[in-house]
């Protein structure tokens, strides 16, 4: 059987995906995401995905995280606004959180969940009880989650979803060993009913039979050494999470997510070196990066 190739989009392509605000539009018009995450051991991890979220353009970001962690929240935060619910005996949202969650994600036309939210007994209860009732994006610790226990997501899937596991993660999705990325990134892909953002040195993204094309697989290869540190995947999520908000479908929101994430790592790397990039610096460079994507498109 052959091997599945990986498709790989020119730069006119990429270019062609960004989205594109009207002069009379808001807020809510431009897409709105709910974060969703963050505990005691980690308050940072939603920051990230919330700030990049809000820089790649999306009109309304909200965070909604521990009680202990709000604190944190709100020293980085100026322009998002933060959410507290009730945390458990480990400091990560519970069962009851999952309710305060509901009424402040109202407005969210797409959720982000995960990012540095624990994988307690207290967590998994959380994300059995957060509804699925729109798009999602699952990350980090809720793809932990899910591969401890396949029953918390909805099947068959009611609405688009995003996986973006690392390979670890992908091998805990799997029960094994990543033995072809390819193959691999298709199979996640039609066991959990969702488009999956393989994340490495060249990242591939791809979507199951049935959803938006016929089990289409991309390759994206702009990552580099210096996307290779702790909280650079929160970033992501965060960016994947927007661009779905502001209408691309999941397969065109996770490929321009992953582009832009991989030429802002780069441009980082060339001013800081790639030993002194912080995903604080990668958020930084996004607005560079559309900014270049939008001067091409429109040259």
């Amino acid at each position: 059987m052959r091997e599945p190739l990986a498709l790989v989009l020119g730069e006119d392509d990429i270019r062609a995906l960004v989205p594109h605000p009207a002069w009379d539009t808001n807020k809510y018009a431009r897409g709105t995401v709910g974060v969703v995450g963050g505990s005691a051991a980690y308050p940072g991890a939603p920051i990230l995905a919330a700030s990049a979220a809000a820089r790649c353009g999306a009109g309304y970001v909200r965070l909604v995280t521990t009680s202990g962690a709000t604190a944190c929240a709100h020293a980085h935060l100026l322009s998002i606004p933060v959410s507290a619910c009730d945390q458990g005996i480990w400091g990560t949202l519970c069962a009851t959180s999952a309710i305060q969650a509901a009424q402040d994600l109202a407005k969210s036309d797409v959720i982000l969940v995960g990012p540095g939210m624990g994988t307690s007994d207290d967590s998994e209860r959380f994300l059995e009880a957060l509804s699925q009732d729109r798009p999602m994006v699952f990350d980090a610790d809720a793809l932990t989650l899910i591969a401890r226990n396949h029953g918390l997501l909805d099947m068959p899937a009611r609405h688009p979803r995003i996986l973006t596991p690392h390979e670890g993660e992908a091998a805990r999705l799997l029960g094994r060993k990543i033995a072809n990325r390819n193959e691999d990134a298709l199979q996640i892909a039609r066991d959990y009913e969702a488009t999956v953002v393989l994340k490495g040195p060249e990242t591939l993204v791809a979507t199951p039979l049935g959803l938006v094309k016929l089990g289409e697989l991309r390759a994206v290869a702009e990552g580099g050494p210096e996307l290779a540190k702790a909280g650079t995947g929160d970033v992501l999520g965060g960016m994947v999470a927007s661009f779905l908000a502001q209408g691309l479908d999941a397969l065109d929101a996770a490929t321009l997510a992953v582009s832009v994430h991989g030429r802002a790592g780069r441009a980082a790397a060339c001013e800081l070196s790639v030993h002194a990039v912080m995903p604080e610096d990668i958020i930084c460079k996004i607005g560079s990066v559309l900014l270049d994507l939008e001067a091409e498109d429109n040259s």
